[in-house]
C-alpha cells in the first residue's frame, strides 16, 4: 500500500472546508502487525479486536480491563453471535466460534483451501447472515472471493474475483462494499428475505491522495465512515452523493477498521497497522500498530449478530 502525501491531503482538506474534523485519542498503546475487526460486544460492555497477522484477539471492557488471547493461526475479523455468549471469527480458512472462557471452537465452516489465500474482513447483514471476503497473500489482482454464511447452510460464492474484499455495510435494501485495490465504494441492491445482490452503482471515489478504502461502519443518518488505509484518518462520505463530510485524524498512515459502540453508541474504535512500514515510518509515526477512541456527536448503528 502506498503512504498519503502530506501537502495532498492538507490540499484537498483546504478545498473541502465544510468537512469535520475529529481527534482520536489513543486507547491502547500496541504494536499490532495488521490491528483490524473492530467490534462492540454489548453483552460484555467490551471492545474487541485482532491483529490478523499477531494471531491475536484482544478485549478491553469498560473498565480498562484488557485481555490478549492467542488464537496461534489468523484471525481477522469478529461479530457477535445471536443467542449464544459467543463471538464468530474469520479464521484462516473459514469461520469458527470464540469466547474469554473455552478459547477458538474447531471452524464451523471452510471457505478455501487455497494456501496463500485467508479470510479478510466480514460482517452481519439485517437478516444475521456473515458475509466475509478472501484475499490472496500477497494481494493479487482478482484472487479473492466474497461469501455469505446463513446459518448451518453452506457458504455461498457472492462476488468472485475481488482483490482485497473489505468493509461491508446495509442500509434498507442496500448494501455497501469494499474492495480496496479498486479504491471505490461499490453499492448493491439487497434483499433481506433472499440475501440476493445486484450491483447498482460506484457510490465513492477515493482520490489517490486519501488512500485506500478499507474497514467501514455506518451512523444513524446513513453516513459511511470509512478507515482509509494510507490516509491517516477515519473519513465520513456521503453515499448518496459522493461527498466527504468529516475525518477523524489519527497519527497512524494505515487506518485499518472502525466501529461504532459504547453504551450510547456515540462511541467509535479504531485499529491501525504496522504492515508495510519501514522503521524510519515507524519511528515518525510511532502509535501505528495502536488503537484508538473517539466520541462523535453523531450515533452509529448496532452491529448485526450472526444467528447460527
Amino acid at each position: 500500500m502506498i503512504y498519503g502525501n502530506d501537502w495532498q491531503r492538507s490540499f484537498y482538506q483546504t478545498n473541502n472546508m465544510n468537512m469535520k474534523i475529529y481527534r482520536a485519542s489513543l486507547l491502547s498503546a500496541l504494536t499490532c502487525e495488521l490491528g483490524e475487526g473492530a467490534c462492540w460486544w454489548r453483552e460484555r460492555n467490551s471492545w474487541c479486536w485482532v491483529d490478523i497477522l499477531g494471531y491475536s484477539i484482544y478485549m478491553r471492557d469498560v473498565n480498562c480491563f484488557q485481555q490478549r488471547f492467542d488464537t496461534g493461526d489468523y484471525v481477522t475479523t469478529l461479530a457477535p453471535v445471536a443467542g449464544r455468549d459467543e463471538l464468530v471469527a474469520g479464521i484462516k480458512d473459514g469461520i469458527a466460534f470464540f469466547s474469554p472462557e473455552q478459547g477458538m471452537s474447531s471452524r464451523i465452516a471452510v471457505l478455501e483451501k487455497r494456501s496463500q489465500v485467508r479470510c479478510n474482513d466480514g460482517k452481519c447483514d439485517p437478516a444475521g447472515r456473515l458475509w466475509i471476503g478472501t484475499m490472496q497473500m500477497p494481494p493479487e489482482e482478482g484472487t479473492g472471493n466474497l461469501y455469505c454464511i446463513s446459518g448451518k447452510t453452506a457458504p455461498e460464492l457472492k462476488l468472485a474475483g475481488v482483490t482485497i474484499s473489505n468493509g461491508l455495510v446495509w442500509t434498507g435494501n442496500k448494501m455497501y462494499y469494499n474492495d480496496t485495490h479498486t479504491r471505490t465504494v461499490q453499492q448493491f441492491s439487497y434483499d433481506a428475505s433472499t440475501g440476493a445482490i445486484t450491483f447498482t452503482r460506484v457510490a465513492i471515489h477515493i482520490p489517490p491522495e486519501l488512500g485506500w478504502p478499507d474497514g467501514m461502519a455506518i451512523d444513524g443518518e446513513g453516513m459511511l465512515w470509512i478507515a482509509h488505509w494510507g490516509g491517516y484518518g477515519v473519513y465520513r462520505w456521503n453515499p448518496a452523493t459522493g461527498e466527504l463530510l468529516g475525518k477523524v485524524e489519527m497519527p497512524a498512515p494505515h487506518v485499518s477498521s472502525c466501529a461504532f459502540g459504547g453504551p450510547g453508541m456515540d462511541e467509535m474504535l479504531i485499529t491501525t497497522a504496522r504492515e508495510h512500514m519501514t522503521a524510519a515510518q515507524i519511528a515518525e509515526y510511532p502509535l501505528s500498530g495502536s488503537v484508538f477512541h473517539v466520541r462523535l456527536p453523531i450515533k452509529g448503528l448496532p452491529a448485526n449478530y450472526f444467528k447460527y
